[in-house]
């Protein structure tokens, strides 16, 4: 066998390999959302990449991750791109699943702008109060994305009028954490009630839920949780597992039980999907 053989045969075992061990790693059924007070206690990421699209996982696979994680609700938001969020609204509601939101990430040389709760995609070439009111428009919310000083765009004007910014983010480099920190308390000075916002910006891993929004919702619904996001009713946590929101907001998060993200076989999932991303473009490359 000459060495295009090889390589061949290399990139079909890598996909089966794949494939045999995200089968055999398994499912874990979705969990009730905990309540506190009349309210539902929802966990949610509203950050997440889809394939097709910026993302190595459909909406359906990315839910079935949710649910993994302990998760009660994701928001699709591929970069400019609204194809996998089509396919998030078509996904059948379900009571014993998460909920999982047509979205998009807004992408522009001036800021990052996650949209959730879409019906359709809005411009990339709009100013960020002009994007905001877009996305008003549709009845959805607007949350600036890993809003870091290279990001002129969220000024005060900005910051005044948007729905969340995302304070907790898996940002590996410190500077950037203290950015968004930065921002988030400037946004509050602007706008008391913004909300703040912990999301995993995953694209091609299945470490979904790194960082997560406690949502503090009237009803578990789409509806449910943009009104409360548009309230300010959330609280972010980061990976160190730091609390940012309004004090009584993060004091109910502490005292009331919520499921911890569970899975038991985190290494092989990921290991599973990354033989099984690099089998496939093999494949097909060779």
């Amino acid at each position: 066998m000459n060495i295009a053989g090889w390589s061949r045969a290399a990139a079909a075992l890598m996909l089966s390999v794949g494939v045999v061990m995200g089968t055999a790693s398994g499912g874990t059924a979705y969990r009730p959302p905990a309540r506190s007070g009349d309210d539902f206690m929802l966990e949610g990421d509203f950050h997440v990449h889809a394939a097709p699209g910026d993302g190595s996982l459909t909406p359906a696979e990315l839910r079935d991750e949710a649910a993994r994680a302990g998760l009660d609700v994701i928001a699709i938001t591929n970069h400019n791109q609204f194809v996998a969020a089509r396919l998030a609204r078509a996904l059948p509601a379900d009571r014993s699943e998460p909920i999982v939101l047509p979205g998009e990430e807004i992408t522009h040389p001036d800021y990052h702008l996650i949209a959730v709760g879409l019906e359709h995609p809005v411009p990339a070439d709009l100013s960020v109060v002009d994007a905001i009111a877009a996305i008003h428009a549709q009845g959805g919310v607007a949350i600036a994305a890993h809003p870091g000083r290279a990001f002129t765009a969220y000024d005060d004007a900005a910051l005044a009028v948007v729905d969340g910014t995302e304070v907790a983010h898996p940002e590996r480099k410190e500077k950037y954490r203290r950015q968004y920190i930065e921002k988030f308390v400037q946004a509050r000075r602007v706008n008391p009630h913004v909300a703040p916002i912990g999301s995993s910006d995953v694209h091609n891993s299945p470490v979904i839920g790194e960082c997560r929004t406690f949502i503090f919702a009237r009803e578990r619904s789409a509806r449910g949780v943009l009104d409360a996001i548009r309230g300010g009713r959330t609280v972010a946590i980061d990976a160190r597992g730091r609390l940012f929101g309004d004090p009584d907001l993060v004091e109910r998060v502490r005292r009331t039980p919520h499921a911890a993200p569970t899975d038991p076989y985190p290494v092989w999932r990921r290991a599973a999907v990354v033989l099984t991303y690099v089998g496939i473009v093999g494949v097909m490359v060779l």
